[in-house]
């Protein structure tokens, strides 16, 4: 589909309804800009894409933020559909955005509009392509594990255990959403380690793992954490701290009282860990993992930790204080070169 064509087509009957004013799409947009809108005195410089990836996102609002020029215009980013993940994204960065299904949220000095609500427009039977499943995210994981390293494709491979010819197809796509960068002798590294970090939050998924929920007697969180971490060690078998738990062994920051742990499979006997399965008022959660690429690059703290960049993705399905422990874990570790 031409999204500028479709936003040239959607856009002016949207913003006449919000704005209750005539839109005229003007007829050369301005610096490069796709699309421009004017209603009332006001001109919208509309940066138009066909997906809401973060990394696309991204570079539309640094290009509208150098084309537009000082006061010329409220710069917006069009996009047919606007997630949730996307939306959060944006409005830490502060920039506007419409999409062409119905949603916006546009500000300037004297306007606001703010729409949610409508249902995705544009949605396909397809399965989009995505760099971030649980397989090919192990790509991701050793860029982020070692984000000054210049690697061959080669070497990935080697490192993650994936085919070669996988590890061509994630970086292709890794490459097409502008998140690599290349040396003269064609080696490879994440161009923005943070920002390769946000695009695969945006598509990460929790549910993809089989989690199961139990109660262990405990007073504290410490010491559930303490107490299952050993018996833990004591089978054979990896397993690695996420979540609350993990940000509290890194950090130091916030209380807890749910401890996660991925595990290779889900134990047979869990009374003999002293974990009764229960529905609700749990205090563990084991996980078994859709991919071993979790286990990537753990760390042994008071017991093994998967890698912060894996602790960040799970903190944002955890309750307490999981939204305050994501932002310390951010300052603190995942404090990579811009």
């Amino acid at each position: 589909m031409n999204w500028e064509r479709e936003a040239a087509l959607r856009l002016p009957p949207l913003l006449e309804g919000w704005l209750r004013a005539p839109v005229e799409v003007l007829s050369e947009a301005p610096r490069e800009i796709d699309l421009a809108l004017q209603s009332g005195g006001r001109t919208l410089l509309v940066e138009v894409k066909g997906s809401d990836d973060i990394a696309t996102l991204e570079r539309a609002a640094a290009h509208l933020a150098r084309s537009r020029g000082v006061g010329v215009g409220v710069g917006v980013v069009a996009v047919p559909y606007m997630g949730p993940k996307a939306r959060e994204w944006a409005a830490g960065r502060g920039f506007s955005w419409v999409d062409l299904s119905g949603n916006a949220e546009i500000r300037d000095s004297d306007l606001c509009i703010i729409v949610a609500g409508n249902s995705n427009r544009y949605s396909s039977a397809g399965r989009p392509s995505n760099a971030f499943t649980p397989r090919y995210a192990r790509v991701s994981r050793a860029l982020l594990a070692h984000p000054d390293r210049w690697w061959k494709q080669a070497e990935i491979a080697d490192e993650v255990g994936l085919p070669s010819g996988t590890v061509s197809k994630v970086v292709q796509r890794l490459d097409g959403l502008g998140l690599l960068e290349r040396n003269d002798a064609d080696a490879l590294r994440a161009r923005a380690p943070s920002l390769l970090l946000d695009s695969w939050a945006q598509r990460y998924r929790f549910a993809d793992h089989a989690v199961r929920r139990y109660h262990l007697a405990a007073r504290s969180g410490e010491e559930a954490l303490r107490t299952i971490a050993e018996r833990l060690g004591d089978r054979r078998g990896r397993f690695a701290a996420t979540g609350l738990s993990a940000a509290w062994l890194y950090t130091a920051f916030a209380g807890f009282r749910l401890n996660t742990f991925f595990v290779e499979q889900h134990p047979g006997d869990p009374e003999a860990l002293g974990l009764r399965p229960v529905e609700r008022g749990e205090n563990v959660w084991l996980v078994v993992p859709r991919d071993e690429g979790v286990f990537y690059a753990a760390s042994e703290r008071a017991t093994w930790c998967a890698h912060p960049a894996q602790v960040y993705l799970d903190l944002a399905f955890h309750p307490e204080r999981a939204k305050e422990a994501v932002q310390e874990l951010r300052t603190r570790l995942l404090t990579w070169r811009a």
